[in-house]
């Protein structure tokens, strides 16, 4: 997926292009998904960086505050995310 300049888009962490900054607004699905989550320390509101995404429906690997994580493709598809600098420009400092 491609971003377009000034947009404020909201997509799946799958859909996400290598080195996105992005802020995680919400994952869905049942407890066992948000267990998963909580024990790869992620959680709704962190910033994360995808630093590849693997072709043909192969892992996502990000980074968390400095922990590199690979999440499958099932499970990213149930995290939304927005572009970290949507939220800058929407917080003024």
């Amino acid at each position: 997926m491609h971003r377009i300049a000034g947009s404020t888009s909201k997509l799946s962490l799958y859909e996400a292009e290598d080195s996105a900054d992005l802020r995680i607004l919400l994952i869905t699905g049942g407890g066992q998904v948000r267990r998963s989550f909580s024990q790869m320390g992620i959680q709704t509101g962190d910033r994360v960086r995808v630093l590849r995404r693997a072709p043909f429906g192969r892992p996502v690997m990000v980074d968390n505050q400095g922990a590199h994580v690979a999440i499958g493709k099932q499970l990213a598809e149930k995290v939304r995310v927005e572009f970290a600098e949507d939220v800058r420009r929407e917080r003024p400092q």
